[in-house]
């Protein structure tokens, strides 16, 4: 993509990407959400963070971390303390 196309999509001047692509103007964090909306990455990759294009999570996690945000806190702690094994088991294996 040029310049030009993306500060229109970006709705600022063209020396404004200049500047961020050669690192004299750091990015907002509204830019970033931008960014990542116009070229379907992560975060995370546009930031160099990861070489994933997008984030490693699987529609079905996705599906199940939407519910588990969308439920009352007295569900989600009945829910922590089922999965606090699993978590105990995990943090041993990478210690």
């Amino acid at each position: 993509m040029k310049q030009d196309d993306l500060a229109s999509r970006l709705s600022v001047r063209r020396q404004t990407v200049s500047r961020y692509e050669i690192g004299q103007l750091d990015l907002d964090t509204d830019t970033i959400r931008r960014l990542c909306e116009i070229f379907h990455v992560s975060a995370d990759y546009l930031l160099g963070f990861s070489s994933r294009r997008t984030p490693e999570i699987s529609p079905e996690d996705m599906e199940l971390l939407a519910a588990y945000h969308a439920a009352t806190p007295e569900i989600r702690a009945i829910i922590d303390t089922a999965l606090e094994p699993y978590k105990e088991k995990r943090q041993t294996a990478a210690g």
